[in-house]
């Protein structure tokens, strides 16, 4: 049994030593022996108070694991907003830490504090939500994830504090899809690649092929289908033989952005995958089926659109462009001259501002991307609720 006594040894001994794998794991909330041992003391004693034996630690590591040890123990409480205060207190004592630690041991254990930091924001949200209350942790935790990859990129004293930047690049990513705030991960990706940042090779494989992998759906946001490719193509390519899960994945954004390019996947790779909802745009694209096409697309739309839902809420003017070519094709007004008229992306821009104008479209157009971004809720109000009458 986990004693907090023999908790509190082997901490010290990971700072005396520098050890910082060790410490890494013993970071971890779901640490078994961490866990144990902080069940065991507060059962003992509901009054119990971290702080006390955290006291017997060198300075600023004491206030550090006081809060976290808090943190896990709010948790086995079930008292996770609570939780998400104590991770948060952790920041300012670690931080001061890693700035004025003149080695880079604290590499492992900064990418144990911000996964921490997210992973609670996550659960306090929920608990946030099932009480009726707005869900307000997990924005606040891509402010204290800043905070932690600027000591980061500055790495002071040691340049190979510079490798922690990449794992807290790709945890705010994975916040800022969880928000869809996907706008906030260009300066990320812009810092990446400056050269204040670590050479990209010196980071560990994992970091790199899970970077690659947001770096991919976000060209994919962007419409840039061949930054996707090759970001995803990196990312397959490098991910272990042994991550099935990691793999189906990538697969799962990799083959459409493939199939837009013209290049079809082997039905054994798609099959294993578990992504059969591709093998009948596959097969029509490999004979040429426009009718088995199109029948593919009205059937599986939602699903498509579902596996990108940060898309969900932009039509690109261009398929409004094709509904209006098609409307005025198969409705000839008399004479060829109207046959062969042709709908500008400027008219159709217009169409679509007086639409959302005269309130029959909840939403903006993105003139930039040329994209109509409607809401998410309600983007289409029902004819009732609209006036005819110009506002």
């Amino acid at each position: 049994m986990a004693s907090l006594a023999s908790l509190v040894h082997t901490v010290g001994g990971c700072i005396h030593q520098k050890n910082g794998p060790q410490l890494r794991s013993l970071l971890r909330l779901d640490d078994s022996p961490t866990q144990e041992a902080v069940f065991q003391s507060w059962h003992a004693n509901p009054r119990w108070n971290p702080a006390a034996a955290a006291s017997r630690l060198p300075e600023d590591w004491s206030d550090f694991l006081a809060h976290h040890w808090a943190c896990i123990m709010e948790l086995q409480k079930g008292q996770r907003e609570k939780a998400y205060d104590q991770i948060v207190a952790t920041l300012q004592p670690f931080i001061k830490i890693f700035r004025e630690d003149p080695d880079d041991w604290l590499v492992g254990p900064m990418h144990a504090v911000v996964h921490n930091l997210r992973g609670v924001a996550e659960a306090a949200d929920e608990e946030l939500q099932a009480a009726g209350k707005p869900a307000s942790k997990l924005g606040d935790c891509g402010d204290q994830l800043r905070k932690c990859f600027s000591v980061a990129l500055q790495a002071p004293g040691n340049r190979g504090k510079k490798l922690a930047a990449l794992d807290i690049v790709n945890v705010s990513i994975k916040t800022y899809f969880k928000l869809n705030t996907l706008r906030l991960c260009k300066n990320l990706t812009r810092t990446v690649d400056s050269r204040q940042f670590a050479p990209f090779e010196s980071f560990p494989k994992s970091q790199k092929v899970t970077y690659k992998f947001y770096l991919g759906r976000l060209a994919i946001f962007d419409e840039n289908y061949q930054e996707a490719r090759e970001s995803l193509e990196y990312a397959l390519r490098h991910c272990p033989r042994s991550a099935a899960t990691s793999k189906a994945l990538i697969l799962k954004y990799l083959v459409p952005v493939q199939l837009l390019a013209g290049t079809l996947p082997s039905r054994q790779l798609v099959q294993q995958y578990h992504l059969d909802q591709y093998l009948p745009l596959m097969e029509a694209m490999k004979r040429g089926d426009l009718a088995l096409f199109d029948a593919t697309m009205e059937k599986q739309q939602f699903q498509f659109i579902q596996e990108e839902p940060s898309k969900a809420a932009q039509i690109p003017l261009s398929w409004v462009q094709a509904a209006l070519k098609s409307q005025l094709q198969s409705n000839p007004t008399p004479g060829a001259f109207d046959q062969e008229l042709e709908w500008e992306m400027d008219e159709v821009e217009c169409v679509c501002a007086n639409l959302i104008h005269r309130k029959y479209v909840r939403g903006y157009i993105s003139h930039k991307n040329k994209v109509m971004v409607v809401a998410k809720s309600d983007p289409f109000p029902p004819l009732s609720s609209i006036s005819p009458v110009d506002t």
